[in-house]
């Protein structure tokens, strides 16, 4: 099989373009995931893509938000405990922990956090955010 891609790939026409910058490296590769791997991820972003997915992606949005206040606010990226049993508890301690403090957070009338803008995105100008609008 080598030998045949070896061969193949010297006699092509486009040979030279393929090839490394550097001559004493072999051709490039091509890796192809498997047929069925391949259908499966294209039909996941075709149903990310509808209506529907948009949807269910909402409420993934709305988990992931409690996620991240569990790991920031109570440590849940790490456990006390060995054993599933004293983790699983630690979890539902959290679980209970992250219910008051929004309970806490609604009685106090304190706003919802924004979502946090990366460092990257922070150092773009008001104008970049706001293509539609003119500066004044």
């Amino acid at each position: 099989m080598t030998q045949y891609l070896t061969c193949t790939c010297s006699c092509c026409a486009l040979h030279e373009h393929v090839l490394r910058k550097n001559p004493k490296q072999a051709a490039r590769t091509l890796k192809l995931q498997p047929q069925a791997h391949f259908e499966a991820l294209h039909a996941a972003r075709a149903w990310y893509a509808s209506a529907e997915g948009q949807a269910g992606y909402k409420c993934r949005a709305g988990i992931e938000g409690t996620l991240s206040q569990g790991v920031r606010a109570f440590g849940l990226r790490r456990t006390r405990y060995w054993g599933v049993a004293k983790t699983h508890l630690q979890h539902v301690a959290i679980a209970a922990a992250i219910n008051i403090d929004r309970i806490v957070a609604w009685l106090d009338e304190r706003p919802r956090a924004q979502t946090r803008t990366s460092r990257f995105a922070a150092l773009a100008p008001v104008s970049a955010l706001h293509p539609g609008e003119v500066a004044a």
